[in-house]
């Protein structure tokens, strides 16, 4: 068998160089299917060919999007979740204010990584209760019937006023300021309305007015009709008791009428 050998190179013949090739490329495929089956073996038994850390999340209030980067692991509270070993930007995005943190954050292998934060609110609390109770709330727009609460209100100085649903009861007007993050409670007891109050005396004045001027009224009509059937009694007796029963129906009327304008106030 004749032999080739190459300028240069220590004499070994060109079949023994393709020989070695080969064993070298038959152990790279060897040693790449055992790695290959080594991955697909530790993954089906659950075990991360990775490095990678674990990441608890916890906030006050709770329900709030938990972001790593671009994507979206959950809402919290979220425990121990695996994730790859690396460096994110964790974003908490509250979905009901529409407001959103962010933060650098470092997962390291084989270590729990643990977030706790408060979101603060944007928005100020009001809580309103009433003796007695069921009484309508103003502020600025009418928020309902005591017990009242409202979680969404814009920061500021309102004119709160307390209508009770009965009249025998005052209505109540404050000042209140709602600070941001803060809830500020109200508990109004509604004092009773004073029986005599100017108000309520002419209403009782005017009532008797109505009451006499309609009595006197009828009164004088009873005269003039007995001295009209009668024929015996003197025109100014008779024009007496027509004058009265005028008298009595217009002073009964203007009763009426002022009552009526009273009830306004």
């Amino acid at each position: 068998m004749q032999h080739i050998f190459l300028p240069g190179v220590q004499k070994r013949p060109i079949i023994h160089w393709v020989t070695s090739f080969n064993i070298l490329e038959g152990a790279m495929r060897l040693f790449s299917l055992k790695t290959a089956l080594w991955v697909l073996v530790t993954a089906g038994m659950g075990v991360s060919v990775f490095a990678e850390g674990t990441l608890t999340v916890k906030t006050d209030p709770e329900g709030i999007e938990v972001w790593l980067g671009d994507k979206f692991i959950g809402q919290s509270p979220i425990s121990d979740k695996k994730i790859r070993a690396g460096r994110y930007t964790l974003k908490l995005v509250d979905p009901t204010q529409h407001t959103s943190t962010t933060e650098e954050l470092l997962i390291q292998d084989g270590e729990a990584t643990v977030v706790e934060r408060t979101i603060a609110s944007k928005f100020g609390s009001l809580k309103v209760t009433s003796t007695p109770q069921g009484a309508d709330v103003y502020l600025a727009t009418e928020l309902g019937k005591t017990p009242v609460s409202n979680d969404f209100m814009n920061p500021g100085r309102y004119r709160l006023e307390i209508r009770p649903k009965s009249s025998w009861y005052q209505t109540a007007v404050t000042e209140v300021t709602i600070p941001k993050g803060e809830t500020v409670y109200i508990d109004q007891k509604l004092g009773g309305k004073p029986f005599f109050t100017v108000k309520n005396i002419l209403s009782l004045a005017l009532m008797a007015g109505a009451a006499g001027g309609f009595a006197w009224g009828i009164i004088e009509n009873g005269h003039y009709e007995k001295y009209t059937a009668d024929g015996h009694q003197p025109s100014s007796t008779v024009d007496g008791a027509k004058l009265g029963r005028t008298l009595g129906i217009v002073f009964g009327s203007s009763s009426l009428i002022g009552l009526e304008i009273v009830a306004l106030f």
